[in-house]
């Protein structure tokens, strides 16, 4: 079958390339391999920031008492937690679906694999199915990168260690969490795992947390979150 454009990727920007681009007139496959919504919406930006907001919901009972407010007996669900979470996610899904198929956009969930160019232009196979375009984006975002360190990846696939993925299944709070990775995802499930009860310590090889970050506003961060509990060991390769 022949498109106008195919676009490997359905996250932020394959999804909303392929509502834009069907909009305009062209014929458009999304092709994608795990969800539709990519990294940020199930594995990244927005389900931490549902475990995140739970987190100062948390802290704001402990502390309301400076405010008059007095809370008794708080806990936090951590599986309440993880069914809001995944709620949060099904929701932002069916409405980016329900966006593509009124574009007139075609979804197809599996591996986009390109074989090459022909005379019908690039020919893009999945599954045993080919299909040919005139026009061709990728846009396959990222995947956890998996340190080098012996034993990892063993320790990986029983279950001893997590990547950004499986930490946001985890079904109970561990008693410690080391996170390996002072950015954006390392400090943000430090965060919540912390409120939740861990003992965290993050490892950053760099000498500052939030990678590029200004610098201030990291020294700041750093402050609050050793405060909070959370134990750094900076400039500290783990490998």
């Amino acid at each position: 079958m022949k498109y106008d454009l195919i676009i490997i990727g359905g996250g932020p920007a394959g999804y909303l390339a392929a509502e834009r681009a069907s909009k305009g007139g062209l014929k458009t496959l999304l092709i994608e391999e795990r969800y539709l919504g990519g990294v940020c919406l199930n594995e990244g930006c927005i389900p931490t920031k549902t475990l995140l907001y739970s987190a100062k919901i948390l802290e704001g009972a402990k502390h309301g008492f400076k405010y008059g407010v007095e809370v008794k007996d708080i806990t936090l669900n951590h599986k309440k937690v993880l069914e809001r979470k995944d709620k949060v996610i099904k929701t932002l899904v069916t409405g980016i679906k329900s966006k593509l198929r009124k574009s007139g956009a075609e979804i197809l969930s599996g591996h986009g694999e390109i074989l090459g160019r022909s005379s019908k232009g690039y020919i893009v196979a999945v599954g045993d199915k080919e299909f040919a375009t005139d026009r061709l984006l990728i846009a396959t975002g990222s995947s956890p990168f998996i340190p080098l360190i012996e034993g990892v990846k063993e320790a990986l696939e029983r279950g001893f260690v997590l990547t950004n993925r499986e930490i946001l299944e985890i079904e109970s709070v561990p008693a410690s969490m080391i996170v390996i990775g002072g950015g954006i995802v390392g400090l943000e499930i430090a965060s919540y795992f912390n409120s939740a009860g861990s003992k965290v310590t993050v490892i950053e090889m760099l000498d500052h947390i939030g990678g590029s970050m200004d610098r201030e506003i990291s020294n700041i961060l750093l402050e609050i979150y050793k405060k909070k509990g959370v134990e750094f060991e900076l400039s500290g390769k783990s490998y």
